[in-house]
């Protein structure tokens, strides 16, 4: 089963999530080019619904958001339209429950598949069931804004499946403090029916105890099960051990927007001296310089897809000194210049 970290370096989401967040974006008018890129990502790294983008690409994300537009509840708007597929495996089991309380143990038992920055309970309580969400890793920006989409995905989604149901809601906590003005107060009660509340021990809904037999309509005991089992299995394969050569591919990618990681740097974050790295590495048929320029080659043909970036901006991004010392570590790479790479996309002649 996948473990919930506490350390951002190793913190993912699925793509899933931020399909859906460009596609809200986007219906309002807002270019996502450019703040993808501020995370070092594109459009076409999120082309695979399953990938696990690094909570770092997200809080670099989020600054460059919250530095042009301003929506103190962005993670509420945003879970607005959700559907179940932006749950992938979770909503479609869900849709197959028969009743919500058997919903609420699906979302419970597989969250692993949608992250592993927060962790989802259920606690019974006398007529209540309260359903905790709690983030482990990230700025307290990120936390809010993260809980405040997790719920409101989590409540768009039951409204979904049960059209009719009234008084599903009896109150919901935040762990994070009130917003200030009253406007914003009330689009919270507005956005979940019931009273909201701030500053609380941990963040939770409280859904009616009676609520969790209502029968959902298209409950398929069947098709449940197979589904079931296919979930089982992309959380096995989630929860599989990564190698260390993975490990180390991963922190480098994350680490590398505060500047190119040292292997000293990764081998703390591993809990390893930088020797004892070192070691393990060869025994793999790699090194810590192999990895950081496989990174480095990935994340500049990435950036190179985007004509308007500058190659020096590029090379300064990847820690390079100049622009020519950038040029030559691409073309002894590549075999060809940064230049003839992108022409080379654009259809053009080297």
């Amino acid at each position: 089963m996948p473990k919930f970290v506490s350390n951002p370096a190793l913190g993912w989401v699925s793509a899933r999530h931020l399909q859906h967040v460009v596609a809200r974006a986007e219906a309002a008018g807002i270019s996502m080019d450019a703040l993808l890129a501020e995370g070092g990502l594109d459009k076409a790294r999120l082309a695979d619904a399953d990938a696990a983008i690094p909570l770092s690409a997200l809080e670099a994300m989020l600054a460059a958001v919250s530095g042009r537009y301003s929506d103190p509840l962005m993670g509420l708007h945003l879970a607005s339209d959700i559907q179940p597929a932006t749950y992938g495996a979770i909503g479609y089991i869900m849709q197959a429950c028969t009743t919500l309380g058997d919903a609420l143990e699906v979302v419970t038992r597989y969250n692993g598949l949608l992250s592993n920055i927060g962790r989802t309970s259920l606690v019974p309580a006398p007529g209540l069931l309260q359903m905790r969400w709690e983030c482990s890793v990230g700025s307290a920006a990120l936390r809010r804004q993260a809980t405040e989409y997790v719920f409101g995905s989590f409540v768009g989604l039951v409204r979904l499946l049960l059209p009719e149901q009234a008084g599903l809601l009896q109150a919901v906590h935040f762990a994070h403090p009130r917003p200030a003005g009253a406007e914003l107060v009330r689009e919270y009660f507005s956005f979940f029916k019931c009273p909201v509340y701030f500053d609380k021990p941990v963040s939770s809904l409280f859904i009616a105890g009676a609520a969790l037999k209502a029968r959902l309509h298209h409950g398929d005991a069947f098709l449940k099960d197979v589904l079931d089992r296919h979930a089982q299995e992309l959380l096995r394969q989630r929860g599989q051990k990564a190698s260390l050569r993975d490990e180390v591919r991963h922190l480098v990618a994350a680490m590398i927007i505060d500047g190119v990681p040292t292997k000293d740097m990764v081998a703390q974050q591993l809990g390893l001296s930088a020797r004892s790295l070192h070691r393990k590495l060869e025994e793999q048929g790699t090194g810590y310089r192999e990895i950081l320029d496989e990174v480095r080659l990935a994340i500049a043909q990435q950036r190179l897809r985007d004509p308007a970036e500058s190659v020096s901006s590029i090379a300064a991004y990847l820690g390079f000194h100049s622009h020519q010392a950038f040029l030559r570590w691409y073309k002894q790479n590549t075999g060809r210049t940064p230049g003839e790479h992108r022409r080379q996309l654009a259809g053009r002649p080297s």
